[in-house]
């Protein structure tokens, strides 16, 4: 069975399920937004950047499938990844897991567009047109044909032709999803997230990717790798027993790091490990063998050497610095 729903009625029942955004406790810059029970279960994140960019993250279950009666309205150039999911786009043509697209100008009248029922992931990077003109033009480049209508103004819908997911992009994806910092370097590197796949999906490459994408369940699991990891940061497991304790073999393994973190198992430690080295130093509350200790090292010396060589500075003096 599927649910034929208008947008403005979707719209009624978003407003009338939140009737005030939620404000995230850790991220308070991001809004929350519960999706309509009567359609499914879910929620959409908004992620505000500089003026003219948002991040929207849609992760919501549907039992069933929706078909979307929409009408003639403006919108933002929205750039769309597909995680998770099927249906169908506003033209009626197929969508499916894995692959990006572009959509902008008017949005036309249509009863083609659908979400298949089960899972839907879908993270879209909002840019207002003259945003993106502004920005390409700062780096002396020139617009793709497809989108010169859209930034000009002219009154057309459009939908560039899908293209996969590849390696590069997926790991800007996950490290959206699952971004490690806080307040203003949180921003800044969302935004250099942002700038990196507009620019892959504007440069976006005839050739297939030469590495087989992770399936979901495979990214699930190598989620949970990294967790268990940072669990045990003091005494971490080989590559063989954490392979072993997520269910997966060992060359999924490094190959899942690679692709979501963009790095390999003992890489993203170790980058772990100095970020909480540095922000303790920061906090200026406790001594260097303490922090080492902290972090996973024994030894104050190792510590140090690996701390100088992540940020070229030791760390009794990158805490003087910061103390001054």
């Amino acid at each position: 069975m599927t649910i034929n729903i208008t947008v403005y009625d979707f719209w009624d029942l978003r407003k009338a399920a939140n009737p005030q955004l939620l404000i995230d406790p850790i991220h308070q810059e991001d809004r929350l937004c519960r999706y309509p029970k009567e359609l499914g279960s879910g929620y959409y994140r908004w992620i505000p950047l500089r003026e003219g960019i948002l991040i929207e993250i849609l992760e919501t279950y549907l039992p069933q499938s929706i078909k979307w009666i929409t009408h003639h309205h403006q919108n933002s150039l929205e750039f769309g990844f597909i995680l998770a999911g099927a249906g169908q786009d506003y033209a009626g043509q197929p969508t499916k897991s894995g692959e990006d697209y572009i959509f902008g100008g008017v949005y036309p009248q249509s009863n083609n567009s659908i979400d298949g029922a089960g899972n839907l992931r879908w993270v879209s990077l909002i840019i207002k047109p003259e945003t993106l003109r502004t920005l390409i033009e700062s780096y002396g480049e020139q617009l793709p044909q497809d989108l010169e209508k859209a930034i000009a103004g002219v009154p057309e819908y459009f939908n560039l032709r899908p293209s996969l997911i590849t390696p590069a992009k997926q790991i800007a994806l996950q490290q959206i999803l699952h971004c490690p910092y806080q307040g203003l370097t949180r921003k800044m590197y969302l935004e250099s997230k942002v700038l990196e796949l507009v620019s892959l999906k504007l440069a976006d490459r005839v050739a297939a990717p030469t590495e087989k994408l992770l399936r979901l369940q495979e990214i699930d699991r190598i989620h949970h790798a990294r967790e268990i990891l940072l669990q045990n940061i003091n005494n971490p497991p080989s590559l063989i027993d954490l392979a072993k304790q997520v269910g997966i073999n060992e060359y999924t393994l490094k190959r899942g790091f690679r692709q979501i973190f963009g790095t390999t198992v003992f890489g993203y430690l170790y980058d772990y490990r100095m970020e909480q080295a540095r922000q303790l130093l920061l906090s200026g509350q406790m001594k260097i063998e303490q922090i080492a200790q902290i972090v996973g090292y024994v030894n104050r010396s190792r510590f140090a050497s690996a701390f100088r060589k992540k940020y070229g500075v030791n760390p009794k003096a990158y805490q003087m610095q910061k103390n001054i």
